[in-house]
């Protein structure tokens, strides 16, 4: 892929996560599957998935491991391998995505996710559904 092509690429996902967080900071959701469907659709955007087949995939961490592969153009074993741990603080790329989802959430939406259940994120619904309640408690 060219580097010009790569980089338009690059922005179609950027503009299209950012109509999905508009869509999130100015719609009113009566459930919290009404939310998970825009919110898994920023994932996907974010995680340069938008679009690809991924079958009922919501793990974020199984997201975020596909992301990594795809943008370093390897099989997700291969991928996983050749970057787990690799950073000093014992971190992948994957598990970095993951953290800079999360913050990037509660800074565009002005939210704050509880600790005691941030560990419990495994996954878009249950991303999905503290968002949700977050949003709803304003």
């Amino acid at each position: 892929m060219s580097i010009l092509k790569g980089k338009s690429k690059l922005l179609a996902y950027r503009e299209k996560a950012e109509q999905f967080l508009k869509k999130m900071k100015t719609t009113e959701y009566d459930s919290e599957e009404a939310l998970h469907e825009d919110l898994y659709a920023f994932v996907l955007c974010k995680y340069l998935l938008y679009g690809d087949d991924l079958g009922q995939m919501f793990s974020l961490d199984d997201l975020a491991e596909k992301s990594v592969a795809k943008t370093i153009q390897m099989t997700g074993q291969d991928a996983f391998k050749a970057d787990s741990k690799v950073s000093c603080e014992g971190t992948t790329s994957a598990m970095n995505k993951k953290v800079l989802l999360l913050m990037a959430l509660q800074r565009e939406l002005g939210i704050k996710f509880r600790l005691s259940k941030t560990a419990d994120l495994t996954d878009t619904k249950k991303l999905a559904s503290e968002v949700y309640y977050l949003l709803t408690e304003k």
